[in-house]
């Protein structure tokens, strides 16, 4: 973490004005593979201190005014903020750019090079192996373009935060059909919004706003 702290200057400075790619990135930081808990890190920095927002709020106000469940909630979202313009897509579809699904069993290696454990995206995303129901489902980031994985421990909520922030500190675009659902998470970060195609993503906020 020391040596994280060192060369963080360096490091922000070379990713903004290079644009390299995640697997570059983590070819020169490999402690980001090895300790994912760097990116609470790292987007903490980024942010000036916001890093546990989105397991703060989420957990709290977003999904009791959504639904109870996480992974519907992320659906629910999904309907609630589509995919427009060039990026339009099914809802089916769309969801898998975020959270897709593997077979029990699965190797976390195959999940890079097996067409049939991920779907088409080729931005990181979160796989679940397993199904919702199974205690023993484990989430990982995949980049399959940068053949990056990143088994994380915890839950959807926890996984979903990591994600996010490994697209902040790798300084990634966000995936087309999810633009305004990645910008919902900025409000949930309380970040600026990014997106210059907002109008349903203020529409919901100023409903959850006004709910009681």
């Amino acid at each position: 973490m020391s040596g994280m702290e060192e060369t963080y200057t360096s490091g922000r400075a070379w990713i903004s004005k290079d644009s390299p790619t995640a697997a570059e990135i983590f070819r020169e930081y490999p402690q980001f593979l090895d300790m994912p808990s760097l990116l609470d890190l790292e987007f903490g920095k980024l942010t000036g201190g916001k890093t546990d927002l989105f397991l703060r709020k989420w957990e709290a106000s977003i999904i009791p005014k959504l639904k109870t469940a996480c992974y519907t909630a992320l659906v629910v979202l999904t309907h609630l903020l589509p995919p427009v313009g060039a990026s339009r897509c099914s809802l089916k579809s769309a969801i898998t750019h975020l959270v897709d699904f593997a077979l029990p069993g699965t190797s976390i290696a195959s999940l890079c090079s097996d067409p049939e454990a991920s779907s088409t995206t080729h931005q990181p995303q979160l796989i679940c192996i397993g199904d919702l129901k199974s205690a023993t489902r484990q989430y990982v980031i995949v980049a399959k373009n940068d053949k990056v994985t990143i088994p994380l421990n915890d839950g959807l909520t926890c996984a979903v935060d990591k994600l996010f922030k490994l697209y902040w500190v790798c300084n990634l675009s966000y995936p087309a059909p999810l633009g305004s659902v990645f910008t919902f998470f900025e409000f949930v970060y309380d970040l600026p919004l990014s997106t210059q195609r907002k109008t349903k993503v203020l529409e919901l906020i100023a409903q959850i706003k006004a709910c009681k």
